[in-house]
């Protein structure tokens, strides 16, 4: 039964929840700084009344959507002061924590909170994907229980200043808040009109930020010429993949693909990674290689495809498979797939691994580094029972450890100090990454030691002389190389984040060393033809070349959940967005606003991405 002493006028608890919102938007504005700081001086330089505007605005109106979609409708339907408190704490509490866990997102890797994110922390293995210490969950309790009582106390004192306080108070201080929203619209509305990049970059910082854009319109009444869009529409298009027929020769070789997650160019030598090094001595070690993309999804893809990351949600959903799987499945090959992680999140079992989905599981054990050896035991396990006559063999080792960097029981690297677990909490742009970096050493040297006892196992049962080895990874990680406070990959296109390792050992090559610009487009046309004997074009099944083709490069395409970019022969990027804008940096990624966009080099680009499509280039040429 409910307590009479709980009910009270509805109009003081909508007062006392307004109160409540303005309060709790002291904590936002708090958390706007950590936001702002992620402004480039080069934007914030040209636009301080754009921004502050926009922060004091947006943040406030965050403070209300609690407010306006939960604690609003549900005190219309009761007046029972202690369940509006409970409601209001609750949601406030949640919105606060998701801001914050925001934040820390954002300064990783400079996108929020989205459906990608989503999509991975409710998928399948999501667990692996996002692999946190004890110390974390704990961290996380304690900051919700905290969180919850503090926003109790400050209902009840929203309450008490319901009662004492004349609504007029109110009035006043939501207009002047709607006024400075009002001046932040209208000048992003004018920077728009304008195109300039310093007001209209500036918005990407902040969550669910979506200022006035008044272009249509004033084309529209001819106040201002029509412009040449970015339309990037890459969904739901027909295609051609491959462009004709495969014609290929018969093949006996095996082939071996070993990747390790996150691994950077600069982890490739004797200290690191002393027995893949050693190893690489015996093939040809790719000096300046690029991933297709910033994380693993587009990694993975680009690596399996020849192609860039705007074909993934088609080839997923019409479970489109690699011309390369496909010519392994029709000479009959024993495709064998040892992921350490899910490969169904992301759901590479719809398009890379769609020929064999039922090899998509992760390997044994609660932590990468037990999955990593249990994995590195079966493959080793199924050479040691192949017999001369057994088929010719395509194997996948994907490996995590260096991933999750989640240490090993009494493991201890040789490079020290070093952190004992990713203390991700603590990372900022001014977090000295030395034990961070030694303990991503540590895993890699760990890695490096199962990945060795692999490679000598092929050698004494002879199997090496009959397989073409490819060793990589799918992107880098970045621990603050560029001094902009990123940490980890998905965030730029930057070298720390891109450049991966290549080492393709393959007994028709010498030996050496090549210094010149690889990607992953690159290894399946190198296979397909070095093994396969294929007679295509590569234009027929890839964006790539050859790995042997050492003619120059004007730009390399990278890809990420967010976009794409194009890396220039310089190392000048181009960033563009999905929401059809793009901002220029240059190779340590700071603003360049004295340049535009290379529009013919982002045409050429274009044609490239969308050459498997029967449309054109999807760039409004009006």
């Amino acid at each position: 039964m409910e307590n009479m002493q709980d009910v009270v006028s509805r109009r003081t608890l909508l007062k006392a929840g307004v109160w409540f919102s303005l309060f709790n938007s002291i904590f936002l504005l708090l958390l706007s700084f950590r936001y702002a700081s992620f402004v480039p001086d080069e934007v914030f330089g040209n636009s301080r009344f754009y921004i502050y505007s926009l922060i004091i605005s947006h943040f406030v109106f965050l403070a209300f959507v609690p407010f306006f979609f939960i604690y609003l409708p549900l005190t219309i339907l009761t007046k029972n002061k202690r369940k509006s408190m409970i409601i209001a704490s609750v949601s406030m509490t949640l919105a606060l924590i998701v801001f914050l866990i925001d934040s820390y997102v954002f300064s990783l890797y400079r996108f929020h909170l989205n459906k990608y994110v989503f999509e991975q922390m409710a998928g399948p293995g999501a667990g692996q994907v996002f692999e946190l210490s004890i110390f974390i969950y704990m961290l996380a309790v304690f900051i919700l229980v905290v969180a919850v009582l503090l926003e109790i106390l400050i209902f009840r004192a929203s309450y008490k200043l319901a009662i004492s306080t004349d609504v007029r108070y109110l009035y006043g201080l939501c207009g002047f808040f709607i006024l400075i929203g009002l001046s932040a619209q209208i000048t992003h509305a004018y920077g728009a009109a304008k195109n300039d990049r310093s007001i209209l970059g500036a918005d990407r910082c902040f969550p669910l930020s979506s200022p006035l854009n008044a272009n249509k319109l004033l084309e529209s009444v001819g106040m201002m010429e029509k412009r040449p869009s970015l339309n990037l529409n890459f969904r739901n298009r027909e295609y051609v993949y491959p462009k004709s027929r495969i014609c290929s020769g018969k093949s006996e070789t095996n082939i071996l693909m070993i990747v390790l997650d996150s691994w950077g160019y600069r982890d490739c030598d004797s200290l690191v990674t002393p027995h893949i090094y050693e190893f690489s001595k015996k093939g040809v070690l790719y000096s300046h290689h690029y991933s297709g993309s910033n994380g693993t999804r587009g990694g993975i893809f680009s690596l399996f495809y020849g192609l860039p990351g705007v074909y993934w949600y088609d080839f997923m959903e019409q479970q489109i498979a690699p011309v390369f799987m496909r010519e392994l499945k029709s000479q009959n090959y024993d495709v064998r797939l040892y992921p350490s992680a899910s490969l169904r999140n992301p759901a590479f079992d719809k398009n890379a691994f769609s020929l064999c989905p039922d090899q998509c599981e992760s390997a044994s054990g609660s932590k990468a580094w037990e999955r990593d050896l249990d994995l590195a035991h079966r493959f080793t396990s199924f050479v040691n029972a192949r017999t001369k006559d057994s088929q010719p063999f395509f194997s996948l080792l994907f490996f995590d450890s260096l991933h999750s960097m989640i240490v090993p029981d009494g493991y201890e690297g040789p490079f020290q100090p070093s952190w004992s677990y990713p203390r991700y909490e603590a990372l900022c742009s001014s977090t000295d990454p030395k034990e961070f970096r030694n303990l991503y050493r540590n895993m890699a040297y760990y890695v490096d030691s199962i990945v060795g006892s692999v490679l000598d196992n092929l050698e004494k049962k002879g199997v090496l002389e009959n397989t073409v080895v490819v060793i990589t990874g799918d992107h880098a990680q970045e621990f603050n190389e560029n001094g902009k406070g990123f940490w980890g990959h998905n965030g730029n296109y930057s070298e720390a984040q891109v450049r991966v390792p290549l080492i393709y050992v393959n007994k028709k090559y010498s030996p050496s060393v090549c210094h010149h610009w690889t990607s992953h487009f690159d290894v399946v046309p190198t296979l397909m033809q070095d093994v396969f004997s294929v007679s295509n074009p590569i234009s027929d099944y890839s964006i790539g070349r050859s790995l042997h083709d050492a003619s120059p490069r004007p730009s390399m395409q990278v890809d990420s959940y967010i976009g794409f970019g194009i890396v220039d022969s310089v190392g000048n990027i181009t960033n563009i967005y999905y929401d059809n804008t793009y901002d220029m940096l240059d190779e340590n990624l700071k603003e360049r606003m004295d340049v535009g966009m290379d529009t013919v080099l982002f045409r050429k680009t274009m044609e490239e991405m969308c050459s498997f499509y029967k449309e054109d280039a999807l760039v409004d040429k009006k």
